[in-house]
């Protein structure tokens, strides 16, 4: 009976079969997600609520951060922005979320393990397992130490003495029409470059430039795949070449970037102990090290992972925020002749311009450094977060183990409770004064995050700091700048860019693990 009866089934019967039974899965779906999920009654849009597909395009066209702030301004301090994942812009969310891993029920979850899959093993950056984080922070912690900092200082100084060569015009005259967006790529790849490898790539001096344009566009790509609700299939193809073929340059960037950093660990591994030891770079550093606590050494993968993970953070941010910080200068000249007198009345001469108590002593240089990091944080985004067996409390939210949560460096910079006026360029505002009290200072703090905080903030942080003090200072003291006739909008907002980007005077960003960035357009003067 059952046979004769499938017998007479057609192909058109089982077609229209299939497409009830999907129609019916997903408006089941729809339903659970809109009315039972654990995160139903958490505002947000009706498309967050149902699909992860909203990030995706968020994420590929740039735009999630002013996504991120726009929800937070409509709906108030707690977001649903996926099915699974809360985004909260609060100073109490900020701190239980990113706390340290021994008071913090969460930890980083699937979103990381897109980035460092291709090269083979997981970076400090995205390894998701505690125990395992724990171990290669010790190993990375000796490369961004304080002495660290101090061998290498001179090769950061020697990079940045030939980026003001190249920038020096002829004459007295002002020269150049330099894109301070690109000219910043090359100088951050120039200085990773001599501290990760020992080499010099020569970018700013028209050297290697290509493996310097790459960094960011592999990067971007990452990010973009990494919020793909199917991501799992997508994983185990990033290193085919079925899926360069896919994906062309950026994918072909991306693996030229991790065989270059694989080649030069076989190097450094080649070179006898003595003469690694005779090398100051941050890759001999770690060839051979082992944890102290557990006698873990780094394998080949983790050796190429750390230093595509060096290289991304420590170049990527620095060129991002050196380009913003030109910007905001030369938007707001007041703020540029006052951190220029400070700097030239603390030093005698460009040679005397060194990591140390007198740079220390530029409060006003540190401030536009803050303001700057404040407005354009390296990641705009939310770096997110897993929720942990046993649930955690958020801003007095109880929430479900496997719930995604985190909040936006942007948004909360941008926040008028910590920040009044807070898309106005202010370095006064982290300085202490009768108008300004310590209390003013310290409140602003607790939400201003750049390089995250807790456990898992960036080990870079440091690093980032010296370059930046180190060439605004250098720069500031040799030349005057000012934005090249015709260019003097570049880098910043307009109506033509779209909802969220209409201010002028702010400097644009388009969100990725990193930013991207264009502008400012310089001409330079030397000095009088």
């Amino acid at each position: 009976m059952i046979a004769s009866h499938l017998s007479n089934v057609t192909t058109q019967d089982l077609l229209i079969c299939m497409i009830y039974t999907l129609c019916i899965y997903l408006l089941s779906i729809s339903l659970y997600r809109i009315f039972f999920h654990p995160l139903a009654k958490y505002p947000g849009p009706l498309s967050y609520k149902l699909s992860g597909w909203p990030l995706l395009w968020q994420a590929y066209t740039g735009n999630r951060h002013i996504w991120h702030l726009k929800d937070h301004e409509k709906y108030g301090p707690i977001v649903r922005i996926a099915p699974n994942t809360l985004s909260f812009t609060t100073a109490s969310a900020l701190h239980t979320i990113y706390a340290p891993s021994r008071t913090a029920n969460v930890q980083k979850g699937e979103w990381y393990k897109t980035f460092d899959i291709a090269a083979g093993s997981y970076s400090s950056f995205t390894e998701t397992d505690r125990e395992k984080h724990a171990i290669k922070r010790r190993w990375m912690g000796p490369v961004f130490s304080t002495e660290s900092l101090k061998v290498n200082e001179p090769l950061v100084l020697r990079v940045i003495e030939r980026f003001c060569e190249t920038l020096r015009p002829v004459g007295e005259e002002w020269g150049g029409n330099w894109d301070m967006g690109e000219m910043s790529t090359y100088l951050g790849f120039d200085i990773m470059g001599s501290l990760v490898f020992g080499c010099e790539f020569e970018s700013v001096q028209g050297g290697e430039r290509d493996l310097a344009k790459s960094v960011l566009p592999a990067s971007m790509l990452m990010y973009w795949i990494s919020y793909l609700p199917p991501v799992f299939l997508v994983r185990p193809l990033l290193r085919t070449k079925l899926f360069e073929m896919i994906g062309g340059k950026s994918v072909a960037d991306n693996n030229r970037l991790i065989d270059y950093a694989s080649s030069q660990v076989h190097a450094r591994i080649s070179d006898s102990g003595e003469k690694r030891a005779r090398k100051s770079d941050f890759l001999s550093s770690l060839v051979g090290t082992q944890d102290t606590k557990t006698g873990w050494e780094l394998s080949l993968a983790d050796l190429t992972t750390e230093a595509l993970n060096m290289m991304n953070a420590g170049a990527d941010p620095f060129s991002s925020i050196l380009a913003a910080a030109f910007f905001y200068l030369l938007q707001n000249p007041d703020t540029l002749t006052r951190a220029t007198h400070e700097v030239r009345s603390t030093f005698p001469s460009p040679s005397s311009i060194i990591n140390g108590p007198d740079l220390n002593s530029c409060t006003y240089l540190y401030a536009c450094i803050e303001e700057t990091l404040r407005l354009a944080a390296p990641v705009p985004s939310h770096l997110p977060r897993v929720v942990l067996s046993g649930g955690i409390q958020i801003d007095a939210e109880f929430l479900p183990p496997g719930t995604v949560v985190g909040v936006s460096m942007y948004t909360i910079h941008h926040s008028p409770t910590h920040f009044p006026s807070p898309f106005t360029f202010d370095p006064e505002r982290w300085i202490e004064s009768p108008s300004n009290p310590a209390e003013s200072i310290a409140f602003a703090r607790k939400v201003f995050n750049p390089f995250s905080i807790g456990a898992r903030a960036c080990s870079g942080r440091s690093l980032a700091y010296m370059q930046l003090k180190l060439t605004l200072a250098h720069l500031l003291w040799r030349f005057e700048f000012r934005l090249a006739e015709g260019q003097e909008g570049r880098g910043g907002g307009g109506k033509a860019l779209g909802v969220g980007r209409e201010k002028e005077d702010e400097y644009q960003l388009w969100d990725a693990l990193g930013f991207g960035r264009d502008g400012p357009v310089v001409q330079v003067k030397a000095a009088a």
